[in-house]
């Protein structure tokens, strides 16, 4: 074996581990910058803002102009890793990340001189673009190892074609190829795929994080679920601040409406006072904007406390019916800042509140909405009847006092049932003693001719039902039904238990409603029942129904014209409400 041959293989072997070395030592530091928070914020962007992208440059481009002081002098030329810090730009950031720490890198070794210097120039700058255009192909997160390999491997025969080609001296350039090829191409494509493979770890961490960041949001959504839903004070904000503090890696929580701090808890609390008026600049903002605002500066904060020791916030609007109705806010202190999983989380976390307080809003118009129609209702009962009862009475005092008093007593009971403010329920056993009180004013009218009976299943007396709803259908057949017939009537109630199912039905041998008019009756949009025509206040109690127990329950309504109606009522069966009577199936007439 030649003594050429020894030092040609030992030199050989010598400059790869060399070569390694430096690997080695950007693996550490690639490792190390991946534990910067600029670093790792810019990482976590599924699309690079300008900001982020010139940090990424700064990033990749110091270590592509690390890597030719790291060169390795080999026959007047550079053996160096600056080509890594291109291609790993491009794989991770995008063509401009790519570019531009090409460019940053390309710097440096242009300085260094050499007969290779302009081809390695030029070879820095495309092979960082051109890994740029992999990263548009695959995006960031789809590509590992093997792509960055294939990569490496593409800019390596890149490079080594330009300075074949455009060196100063082609012998020299063939030459010094032939001894560093293979080591340096080893070298780089091993530092891209460490490269890659940290950063990828990087992603695998910030997912793990945002898992846990997923499974907070649904603690403090499962411990905040129902607290605004009485409204935006201090005792429902106090709860909502305590719960997030508690369950997010913050350094101070509040919680505003639209001008006054409701609750605040961590650094800070002694000049960020409940009670007083709001003072950050972040909180104006987000009010002016009614949309989130982040800033991981002191100044960006606003706050006019020089002592304070808040630097970052995320500032998340509760939005409710389009109007900004108040504002959770997330602090850190020091050098802590808002990541963007972060963000996601309190944004999260404030549409969830803004969402119980807009359920309160609906339900408080809800109940205004319940109540307006139970005035309604109550308002229903027609001038003519108290008048004709009036007249009946004043026709029978002078013949039967006694019934006088009886038909008085029992107008004022139906009177101020109506005019004073009441319950929504009633219990069956309460909606027929109000009814006998109707029929018995009734009969007094029209004598003979309005009969009726109950059937009635002893075990549904204490079941409740929406006041008047019974009532509604009875008056409904005496004036539309059976009144209009001069020979009058009977008026049938049948109110049994059907499995899950309470049926209530009100029946009469009337004249009856026209086929076309019956789908009238239960439209919310119709006035069938407010113009004196057919259906006092049966579209009321059927929406009442409906929103107390769901659209499966209701009123249905069967007619035939010249034979009578049948309405009936399907309600839930309410197995806590026990019957305490003892009284058999009634079947009688009045």
């Amino acid at each position: 074996m030649s003594a050429s041959f020894i030092r040609g293989d030992t030199m050989y072997l010598g400059l790869l581990g060399d070569v390694i070395k430096n690997i080695a030592v950007l693996g550490v530091a690639a490792y190390l910058t991946t534990q910067l928070p600029p670093f790792r914020r810019a990482l976590s962007q599924s699309q690079y803002r300008l900001r982020d992208k010139l940090v990424l440059i700064c990033i990749f481009g110091l270590f592509s102009g690390i890597g030719n002081y790291l060169s390795i002098p080999v026959m007047g030329a550079l053996a160096n890793t600056r080509i890594v810090g291109a291609v790993a730009g491009g794989l991770l950031g995008g063509p401009i990340v790519g570019l531009g720490a090409g460019i940053l890198g390309a710097i440096p070794r242009y300085f260094l001189g050499g007969y290779t210097v302009l081809p390695s120039i030029a070879a820095n700058i495309i092979v960082g673009y051109l890994s740029g255009l992999v990263y548009n192909r695959y995006g960031v997160r789809n590509i590992g190892v093997k792509v960055a390999l294939i990569v490496s491997f593409g800019a390596e025969v890149i490079l080594k074609v330009l300075i074949l080609t455009f060196s100063s001296s082609l012998e020299a350039a063939w030459e010094l190829e032939r001894v560093i090829a293979i080591p340096t191409t080893f070298a780089n494509c091993l530092g891209v795929m460490l490269f890659v493979y940290i950063v990828r770890d990087v992603y695998q961490e910030q997912e793990k994080v945002q898992a846990e960041s997923a499974q907070q949001a649904m603690r403090v959504i499962q411990k905040t679920n129902g607290i605004f839903w009485n409204g935006l004070n201090t005792v429902s904000a106090q709860k909502a601040a305590k719960t997030i503090y508690a369950e997010i890696a913050a350094d101070a929580v509040a919680v505003t409406d639209t001008d006054t701090v409701l609750a605040f808890i961590g650094y800070g609390d002694d000049h960020h006072i409940v009670g007083q008026p709001i003072i950050t600049q972040a909180t104006k903002r987000a009010i002016q904007s009614r949309q989130t605002v982040i800033t991981n500066d002191k100044a960006g904060i606003g706050c006019p406390v020089p002592s304070c020791p808040l630097t970052a916030v995320i500032d998340a609007p509760l939005i409710v019916d389009n109007r900004f109705a108040g504002s959770i806010k997330v602090y850190k202190t020091g050098t802590g800042i808002i990541l963007p999983y972060e963000a996601e989380l309190v944004q999260g976390i404030a549409d969830f509140l803004s969402l119980q307080l807009l359920h309160g809003e609906l339900e408080a118009k809800t109940l205004l909405l319940a109540q307006a129609e139970y005035n309604s209702l109550r308002a229903q009962i027609h001038p003519h009847f108290i008048f004709n009862i009036l007249g009946t009475i004043r026709a029978t005092i002078r013949t039967d006092p006694k019934q006088a008093r009886a038909l008085i007593k029992d107008l004022s009971v139906i009177i101020r049932r109506h005019i004073r403010p009441g319950k929504e329920m009633n219990s069956i056993r309460e909606e027929f003693e109000f009814i006998d009180k109707y029929i018995f004013l009734e009969q007094a009218r029209f004598g003979e001719r309005i009969r009726i009976i109950k059937v009635v299943d002893p075990v549904v007396y204490e079941q409740e039902v929406p006041v008047f709803s019974v009532q509604v259908l009875v008056e409904n057949a005496v004036k539309h039904g059976l009144s209009p017939k001069i020979e009058g009537g009977i008026i049938e109630i049948h109110v049994l238990r059907d499995d899950s199912i309470l049926q209530i039905m009100v029946k009469d041998n009337g004249v009856g409603i026209a086929s076309d008019k019956i789908d009238l009756l239960l439209d919310p949009q119709s006035d069938a029942g407010l113009t004196g025509g057919v259906g006092i206040g049966l579209n009321n109690v059927h929406a009442r129904i409906q929103r107390l127990f769901g659209n499966e329950f209701g009123i249905r309504i069967e007619s035939s014209p010249a034979r009578g109606t049948c309405v009936s009522i399907r309600l839930p069966w309410r197995e806590e409400i026990q019957s305490d009577t003892t009284e058999g199936c009634q079947n009688y007439s009045c």
